[in-house]
Parts: C-alpha cells; sequence; structure tokens
C-alpha cells in the first residue's frame, strides 16, 4: 500500500515538471515572426510573406507570430520599442491548442523614424526580439 503511495507520488511529480516545462518560455515556441504593413493570420500566407528590412512612416505595422507546442489560453506580450524607449505593451492569449497565429499592431501615429524593436515574451522571459527600421 505504501509503494502504491510513492509510485503515484512519482508519476504525480513527474506529470507536474513536464506540465512545468512545456509552459515555460522557450525559443521553440514561436515558429515564425514577420514584421510587415500587414497582419498575416493564416499560417500559409505567414511562410509566404516577405518582410521588408525598412518600413515607412506613418504606416500601422504588425507583428505576425506563428506560435507551436502552446496550450490554449497561453498569454504571450509583445513590446514594442522606438530608438530603445518603450512605447507599447500588449498582451494575448492563443485561442487554438498547439498552433496558433496571434497578430500585435503599432499604430500609424506611433510608427515615426528611427529603429523599432519588438520583444516577445512569456512572463518574464524572453523569447525572441527583433527589429526593423522605419524611414
Amino acid at each position: 500500500m505504501k509503494g502504491k503511495k510513492i509510485a503515484l507520488l512519482c508519476v504525480a511529480v513527474i506529470l507536474i515538471v513536464a506540465t512545468f516545462l512545456r509552459l515555460c518560455g522557450n525559443q521553440d515556441t514561436i515558429q515564425a515572426c514577420v514584421i510587415a504593413n500587414q497582419g498575416y493570420e493564416s499560417q500559409k500566407e505567414l511562410e509566404n510573406a516577405k518582410e521588408e528590412e525598412n518600413l515607412e512612416e506613418g504606416n500601422a505595422i504588425f507583428a505576425s507570430i506563428f506560435f507551436v507546442e502552446s496550450p490554449k489560453g497561453v498569454e504571450y506580450t509583445v513590446k514594442w520599442y522606438r530608438n530603445d524607449e518603450e512605447i507599447k505593451a500588449e498582451t494575448k492569449a492563443t485561442k487554438k491548442d498547439q498552433k496558433d497565429i496571434l497578430v500585435y499592431e503599432l499604430e500609424a501615429d506611433q510608427v515615426t523614424k528611427g529603429t523599432i524593436k519588438i520583444e516577445i515574451r512569456y512572463k518574464d522571459t524572453v523569447l525572441l526580439t527583433k527589429k526593423c527600421n522605419i524611414q
């Protein structure tokens, strides 16, 4: 009887650790990320999207991010920086289980000349950082 309890406890601990590792920030969680003047909501569109090195001032820009191995409801935050100063943070949750695309927008009035950087975060872990130039 005591052996069964220990075995059940061990199994419970293993399941908790596996769940924790699955939910932890993981660089492999992001399959693709494109910053462009339009958002991409399908996997095919995102895979075929061409990312421009330079974007124009005064036009909204979008970060389209394809997440994999991510359970439904997991929240990711995108922080936008202009010339290393944070200008916006937005958190969204995945709506699908395992694979989902989230699109974040930086409004046109915030898109001015300089360098725009985004950080994609899971809790306090930065999963990916990406930059583009605004002309």
